[in-house]
């Protein structure tokens, strides 16, 4: 009783999965799948979406294979890869895009202009 009552019992459910505590995701509740919103398990239904909930078994379970599938991604670019231009400009004025997509692993490949010296 006394565990339960200062929260502790979910302190300890926690702590036995590093991935849970990791990524934010309390077992113990319900998730919307489509606003991502955290409910109580006696909750059906998303208030917003009105789509039904998922677990916190199902939602650590979507959050971990997305994790898997972001680390896979290779920042690697090949040759003959299609490239698109974002953006022209001096290289320090592109650096800050180049940091935005790597954080998404989107590999980027800067370029200053042909007029400018390469330190921009």
């Amino acid at each position: 009783m006394f565990r339960k009552l200062f929260g502790l019992e979910k302190k300890e459910a926690k702590r036995g999965n590093p991935d849970a505590v990791r990524l934010g995701v309390d077992l113990e509740m319900s998730y919307c799948p489509k606003c991502n919103e955290e409910y109580r398990l006696d909750v059906e239904r998303c208030v917003h979406c009105q789509v039904e909930l998922i677990s916190g078994e199902e939602r650590l379970g979507q959050l971990t294979s997305k994790e898997q599938g972001f680390t896979a991604r290779s920042m690697e670019i090949a040759d003959g890869e299609s490239m698109v231009a974002i953006r022209e400009g001096k290289l320090r004025d592109l650096k800050p895009y180049q940091i935005l997509l790597a954080k998404d692993r989107i590999p980027a490949l800067l370029n200053g202009d042909a007029a400018g010296c390469a330190k921009g």
